[in-house]
């Protein structure tokens, strides 16, 4: 019954046996094909024709049937470039006027006209490259007597910006953060004076201190010329003295 039934598969289709094998032939080579085109078509959008490239540093040598293979990319934010706090620019654009009217909290326990009183701070006037804690008939803290010096630029400018933790135990409390509003500050203090002090220089830009130094390296490892040595005279003398001819000749082997 079993060789009958075969028969009549092999009489209806004679090709049945070579179909049966084409149909796995074709399934393995779309099993072996997909990952390929998958990768082409979706994965792989930088490797196709496009930029006419050998992408051969995609391909992982171990993964022959083209699986996709996940590439690592690090990704790292670009260097910031440090910016140089510049006391000397902020103060050439600074403006006397605003910082009158910044320093008007001030006048709670300043005075700033020439011979004011003291109040509960000393009075102001002629401040810049005045000596610390030396204005008469005030009492000042023993953190600003300790401190010394002189009120320059630099000195004013941090003390504005957070006296307490530039002198450690001063009685004024004062945190004033915002750059240009310190500068602003610092040229009404710097006005208050009979012969005011110039302000500080801006810094050199970036090109021009580089070449500074390069000239500085240069200019060190120029060649130093060393003066010859003098012969001493009666080491002259003896020598001119020898004859030539009374010499005689090493033996040559």
């Amino acid at each position: 019954m079993a060789n009958h039934s075969s028969d009549l598969i092999d009489q209806k289709d004679p090709m049945f046996s070579n179909k049966v094998a084409a149909a796995v032939l074709s399934a393995g080579l779309i099993f072996a094909g997909l990952p390929i085109l998958v990768n082409t078509f979706v994965g792989g959008g930088h490797g196709g024709g496009h930029h006419g490239g050998d992408h051969h540093g995609d391909v992982d040598p171990n993964n022959l049937l083209g699986h996709a293979v996940p590439i690592e990319v690090q990704l790292s934010a670009a260097p910031t470039e440090e910016k140089v706090y510049d006391l000397g620019a902020l103060m050439a654009e600074a403006s006397v006027a605003a910082g009158e009217k910044a320093s008007a909290v001030c006048k709670s326990c300043h005075t700033f006209e020439k011979g004011g009183a003291n109040g509960t701070g000393p009075n102001l006037w002629g401040i810049v490259d005045r000596p610390v804690a030396s204005v008469s008939g005030f009492s000042y803290s023993g953190a600003l007597v300790a401190y010394g010096g002189t009120w320059n630029w630099n000195s004013l400018d941090n003390y504005l910006k957070n006296s307490q933790s530039y002198i450690p135990g001063t009685s004024m409390a004062q945190k004033i953060r915002k750059d240009p509003k310190r500068a602003n500050m610092l040229a009404y203090l710097g006005s208050l004076s009979d012969a005011p002090v110039a302000y500080p220089e801006p810094l050199p830009p970036v090109e021009e201190a580089a070449a500074t130094e390069e000239a500085m390296v240069t200019e060190d490892e120029a060649p130093v010329e060393v003066p010859a040595m003098e012969m001493n005279e009666a080491v002259v003398e003896a020598v001119d003295a020898v004859d030539p001819s009374e010499l005689e000749e090493a033996p040559t082997e």
